[in-house]
């Protein structure tokens, strides 16, 4: 019999079934991505044009995750889905409209500052090592996408709505139809408007991310209440969870203005090489890691709202084990095809410097995909001061290596691709998750006892074993594909390789993780045996 409560904590085979649901949406996501992907980097490659676009998008993109993504999540979702668990759907949805109310209040004001201050921040902060010409033209973009940050802001809350009911479906249309609006607008106006029609497409896309989430407030009878209620001891709880969160926010965008900072110094191109790794990156991150910390943070704080500790334990365990049995992986396989991969769409020259980007924020994949889980562990719990402290040794500890890095560079004068010139910012971006992870993971197991260390490591050796093989099956592969003649890099040629190393490199893992009993191999079996079994008895 199932919960008639769409907010209680789902079991095994549905929370299976939501990240599923997800990470096929994040395909769809990076499937549309890909095309512009195409598009652009074709376009503009990794020149200056394109840095303009990478530096005006910094900081529009982090006022958004700052107040309409991760603090607002972690923030919101355990409160509201506390008040649903106790059917208390009135207080629930007065706290909504409360929440969303205030941000379009907060929205407003930030993306009317950085409209007024837009060439001081990037002549000054963003990037002083740009032109005139280019600092004027990054202005403009970010006075455009500035615009975005207040639809993207709202948009946050109806998925946070949503996520509290445990629905996951139009939160992933969302980025789906996001990338179709940016989409439109590199096949449509970058003619017209040139680098400016990125902007205006990405405009596009915050209203098609907020559009599509809108029919999902009616599915679960939405009440929207004109207030602010900045009385209410609800939202008042809300802002004190969010505040720790959003300094979070802000000691990240310190990273990453300071990793900005010395891209504009290093010469054009760094910038662009930066944000495609970045890019790349994200594709395999946000399909395991994001996919992942998004379906069990509603479970995590359902489960410690209702004191059922053990079961939140494997449930955390388990989305940490999923994470290493494919991110591992995915990392070796990154840094295997990405080059040739990357020749299919750049020049030698921008292929370089991308690929040395790219073979150190692989490293990213592993170590973000962890940090998504353990900080929502930390949130379920309604503590976001922990978090915010350990970020902030973590932006410390970044800063300094970043200007060390640099100061190598000035020292040594390498080539841009030398991994003391556009490595060095990839190798910061990397060491701030990383040192996050570690003061993460050492708190949570010295307040829990136990976070099933063991299983965890026995995963993680079985994967990286199986890792290896691929790795070799993949090497071997390449130098059977030299000898036939596909060692050079035409169109055809790279895309043979790139069919033959994946495909390959994917059988063997699954083979070695098969033959050492992987226990997340197993349970999938198992998964899908009782899926058939239960299909079978209802007939279907």
């Amino acid at each position: 019999m199932t919960n008639p409560n769409p907010a209680a904590p789902p079991h095994l085979q549905r929370l299976v079934r939501s990240l599923l649901t997800v990470m096929v949406g994040f395909m769809l996501t990076k499937g549309v991505s890909l095309l512009q992907t195409i598009i652009i980097a074709n376009r503009f490659g990794a020149g200056s044009e394109y840095d303009t676009f990478v530096q005006g998008s910094t900081l529009p993109d982090y006022i958004v995750r700052l107040i309409g993504g991760g603090a607002l999540g972690v923030a919101f979702i355990p409160v509201f889905s506390a008040l649903l668990n106790k059917e208390d759907p009135s207080s629930a949805w007065t706290l909504a409209s409360q929440v969303f109310n205030t941000l379009m209040l907060v929205a407003i004001t930030l993306s009317v500052l950085v409209m007024l201050t837009a060439p001081w921040l990037v002549e000054t902060i963003i990037a002083p090592g740009m032109s005139d010409s280019e600092v004027r033209q990054t202005a403009e973009i970010m006075r455009i996408l500035s615009v975005g940050t207040i639809i993207f802001s709202l948009s946050g809350i109806l998925s946070g709505v949503l996520h509290g009911h445990n629905h996951f479906l139009l939160p992933v249309l969302a980025p789906i139809f996001q990338d179709l609006g940016l989409l439109f607008g590199v096949i449509f106006f970058l003619d017209p408007f040139g680098i400016h029609g990125l902007a205006w497409g990405m405009l596009l896309g915050a209203v098609m991310h907020f559009g599509i989430q809108v029919p999902g407030l009616f599915m679960f009878k939405f009440k929207w209440y004109p207030k602010l209620g900045w009385q209410d001891p609800q939202l008042r709880h809300v802002i004190t969870l969010m505040l720790p969160r959003m300094l979070i926010g802000v000691a990240f965008l310190v990273n990453l203005i300071a990793i900005n900072n010395i891209n504009s110094r290093l010469g054009e191109g760094a910038a662009s090489a930066f944000s495609w790794g970045i890019r790349f990156m994200d594709i395999p991150q946000a399909l395991i890691g994001t996919a992942t910390g998004i379906v069990i943070f509603p479970t995590l704080s359902a489960l410690n709202a209702m004191g059922r500790i053990e079961e939140r334990r494997a449930a955390f365990a388990g989305a940490l084990r999923f994470i290493l049995f494919a991110t591992i992986p995915s990392t070796a396989g990154m840094i295997l095809v990405s080059y040739p991969a990357l020749r299919l769409l750049f020049n030698e020259w921008d292929s370089a410097i991308i690929f040395t980007a790219i073979q150190i924020l692989s490293l990213a994949i592993i170590i973000q995909s962890l940090h998504e889980v353990l900080t929502r562990s930390f949130y379920a719990q309604q503590d976001t001061l922990r978090p915010l402290i350990f970020s902030v040794i973590a932006t410390g500890i970044t800063v300094i290596t970043v200007i060390v890095m640099y100061q190598m560079y000035r020292a040594a004068d390498p080539p841009l691709w030398s991994p003391l010139a556009v490595g060095g910012p990839a190798l910061a971006y990397v060491i701030s998750f990383m040192v996050e992870v570690i003061l993460l993971a050492y708190t949570l197991r010295k307040r829990w006892g136990d976070i099933a260390l063991p299983e965890l490591m026995q995963t993680a050796f079985k994967t990286l074993a199986a890792t290896a093989v691929m790795v070799v099956s993949v090497l071997l592969a390449d130098v059977i594909l030299d000898s036939a003649g596909f060692g050079t890099y035409t169109r055809v040629n790279i895309l043979i390789q790139l069919v033959v190393k994946v495909g390959v490199g994917m059988l063997a893992f699954l083979i070695t993780a098969w033959w050492m009993d992987v226990q997340e191999l197993q349970e999938a079996r198992h998964i899908w045996r009782a899926r058939r079994l239960r299909l079978a008895e209802e007939g279907v």
